[in-house]
């Protein structure tokens, strides 16, 4: 009897232990993650991006309402012949559709409001009342469709040209590299406009002033999409490697001349791998300067988008300007922010990831 009660209490304390043992290693993992510096750092730069979302959108509301005057006179121009009561009476109707007969602070709540908790960006006048955030949704992915490609493309291809040119210093290699050196220089806009005359007037290559559907998973669709691509795609391409090859020029002109390289030829590895080795210690400090092309990248897209008239966020800015469509204005403005603001929350995240100083953070860790 004796012996199955001390058998029994045994088993009770092992299970007290293994469950106090699970309970300590769930609590190892929380703190661990919890911990993590990595974690840490994608809170805090979500943050400081919120926050500077929240100070852009403040803006946004603001500059058009500290106009002195009523904004909505330097929007819409009174028709010849309308008499100047009727004319006010028009504007006080378009205050009420629009929300500006409100307090200053009662619009911002409203607008803060109507925008986080139902994400709405009013209704076009140009497209017939209809909701702003269904028009930003069929033109946002024609601007993403050249500014994400381009990025990745002239990224790596300008720090290999770049590198190369720096690192064998041959007559072939540096051929390439002033060629784009040169094609830097020259204004993207000027370029289009180049482009259109050579390819479009003289060649006719490709098509120009033509509608662009909206995206559809139908042949014809894509690939009329495409022929109106190619031409704004190749300029901001050419004339946007030439920044990113001049910068790991530097860098491997530098990095060649470490102790590692004459170590490693002392030792008798390749040159091709030696060459590997330094490109890859270049390209990291490229990183950093991703952020400022990328902005850089958005200005231009949406200037080269009005040049080609291809149906992005700047062209369709444009035509918002064109007609007085006040909300399409602000909603595209707004959006061109998000991009930019997640745009570069995302590739500071890219290199947290692939910078291990950044990533363990200071805590001490191998």
């Amino acid at each position: 009897m004796k012996l199955t009660e001390m058998g029994i209490t045994e088993k009770k304390e092992n299970e007290e232990q293994d469950s106090f043992s699970e309970s300590r290693e769930k609590q190892s993992t929380f703190k661990k993650f919890i911990s993590n510096s990595f974690l840490h750092m994608a809170i805090k730069k979500g943050i400081f991006y919120f926050v500077v979302f929240f100070f852009a959108l403040t803006l946004a509301f603001l500059i058009p309402r500290l106009v002195e005057g009523n904004i909505l006179e330097y929007i819409y121009q009174r028709p010849q012949g309308t008499p100047q009561h009727v004319w006010d009476e028009k504007i006080k109707e378009l205050e009420e559709y629009l929300g500006l007969n409100y307090p200053l602070h009662v619009q911002y709540v409203n607008f803060l409001k109507s925008f986080f908790f139902e994400f709405d960006l009013g209704y076009s006048t140009l497209y017939r009342l209809e909701p702003v955030i269904n028009i930003v949704e069929r033109t946002l992915p024609f601007t993403l469709m050249l500014v994400i490609p381009v990025l990745i493309i002239t990224f790596y291809s300008g720090n290999w040209i770049g590198a190369r040119a720096g690192y064998s210093g041959k007559k072939r290699d540096k051929i390439s590299y002033y060629v784009f050196i040169v094609l830097q220089t020259a204004p993207f806009f000027w370029m289009g406009y180049v482009f259109v005359d050579l390819f479009v007037v003289e060649l006719d290559w490709f098509p120009y002033g033509e509608s662009v559907p909206p995206w559809a998973w139908e042949w014809d669709v894509i690939s009329t999409i495409f022929n109106h691509f190619w031409l704004p795609f190749l300029v901001l391409l050419m004339t946007n490697i030439g920044g990113w090859a001049t910068g790991a020029y530097s860098l491997m002109t530098f990095e060649k001349a470490e102790d590692y390289i004459s170590y490693g030829r002392k030792l008798g590895f390749r040159d091709n791998t030696l060459r590997k080795y330094a490109y890859r210690n270049s390209m990291l400090p490229q990183f950093t300067g991703l952020n400022l092309r990328f902005n850089g990248l958005i200005g231009a897209t949406l200037i080269t988008e009005v040049i080609f008239r291809f149906p992005g966020l700047g062209f369709t800015m444009l035509q918002a300007f064109n007609n007085h469509d006040y909300n399409l204005i602000i909603g595209t403005f707004i959006i061109t922010i998000i991009v930019v603001v997640l745009g570069n929350y995302l590739i500071d995240m890219c290199y947290v990831a692939l910078d291990p100083r950044i990533r363990v953070g200071g805590k001490g860790e191998a």
